[in-house]
């Protein structure tokens, strides 16, 4: 959350004012649950024409400015950063919401007029609170909780950076795609954004190094079959891929990761040294060979012999040059 500092206009945080807009997302997370009577707090007798008293979680969210609305009428954003829900906790939350109601309710703006039909009634879109909105949908509600903000688009990513942040819900990936769309489509400086989340900003920048990892990679980290941990030495690696793979196989450790980089760049340069007193000869036959085989060979002729090795990077490579050998 951005500095206390920031209150002077000229010195508030991202976007018109984060703290004040992250304290409506405290509403929808942090509420206290509040019960309702039991048989022996209510009244004993009523007014015959009197209305029916207000629950009190109906009275608490009302004086919050909270108001009911359709479930229907509520649409994710498709921008918001969460991407991944465990499907465990959601089941649970859904059971709680079938047992309790939703005690706590979400932050939602209005869609803009010309997302909406003449003929249909104003929709709202998510802003925090999705995973009780999905739970509500799979418990069967027709209405849930809501409070209403009128917000932009530069609001609405970065409460949904920082809510997430701050609560630890955003996978590695997510969250660096998070930091990325801050940077790039509101001009948002590294500075900022660690200001805005409580993080400091070479945390930042190591999250946004995340998205230099290949694509496979990144499914990897978002999946959790490895760490960001792990991120430092699969970018560093010679075959980031193969790395990466290999960590998520066979369960490797960021040191042994870091190990295995380190062996290969040492038996890459010890190539080098000996390629560079190879003769002209030897590196065409060494040429000949990967050109016919599809795959790198390293000759060393001394005097009357030498060896040869071939070098695969995957079974399928080695399953292909046994098959051409045995010809």
């Amino acid at each position: 959350m951005a500095d206390k500092k920031s209150k002077k206009p000229s010195e508030r945080g991202l976007g018109r004012g984060l703290s004040a807009l992250m304290s409506d997302v405290s509403l929808t997370s942090a509420a206290p649950e509040v019960k309702a009577p039991s048989e022996k707090a209510k009244p004993k007798a009523k007014p015959p024409k009197a209305a029916a008293p207000a629950k009190p979680q109906e009275t608490a969210m009302a004086r919050r400015g909270v108001t009911s609305i359709a479930i229907d009428l509520l649409e994710r954003n498709t921008e918001q950063p969460r991407k991944y829900f465990d499907k465990e906790k959601l089941a649970e939350l859904t059971q709680s919401i079938r047992d309790k109601g939703v005690l706590q309710p979400i932050l939602v703006r209005p869609l803009p007029e010309t997302k909406i039909s003449l003929s249909t009634k104003a929709r709202y879109q998510i802003v925090a609170g999705e995973r009780r909105w999905q739970a509500a949908l799979k418990a069967g509600l027709d209405a849930m909780p809501v409070l209403i903000r009128e917000l932009s688009d530069q609001d609405v990513l970065e409460i949904g950076v920082v809510e997430n942040v701050q609560r630890a819900d955003l996978n590695p990936i997510e969250e660096a795609l998070a930091y990325q769309a801050l940077a790039e489509q509101f001009g948002r400086t590294q500075e900022d954004i660690a200001q805005a989340i409580g993080k400091s900003r070479p945390h930042v920048t190591n999250m946004l190094r995340l998205l230099s990892l290949p694509k496979r990679a990144q499914t990897y980290l978002a999946k959790g079959k490895i760490t960001a941990g792990h991120a430092r030495a699969i970018i560093a690696a010679p075959d980031p891929v193969e790395l990466a793979d290999a960590i998520a196989a066979q369960g490797l450790s960021v040191r042994e990761a870091e190990d295995w980089v380190r062996r290969i760049k040492a038996a890459d340069n010890t190539e080098v040294k000996v390629s560079a007193q190879k003769d002209a000869d030897i590196r065409k036959v060494e040429e000949d060979l990967m050109n016919m085989l599809g795959l790198k060979t390293d000759l060393r002729h001394k005097g009357p012999g030498g060896e040869l090795r071939i070098k695969y990077k995957t079974a399928r490579q080695l399953d292909a040059l046994l098959k051409r050998l045995m010809q």
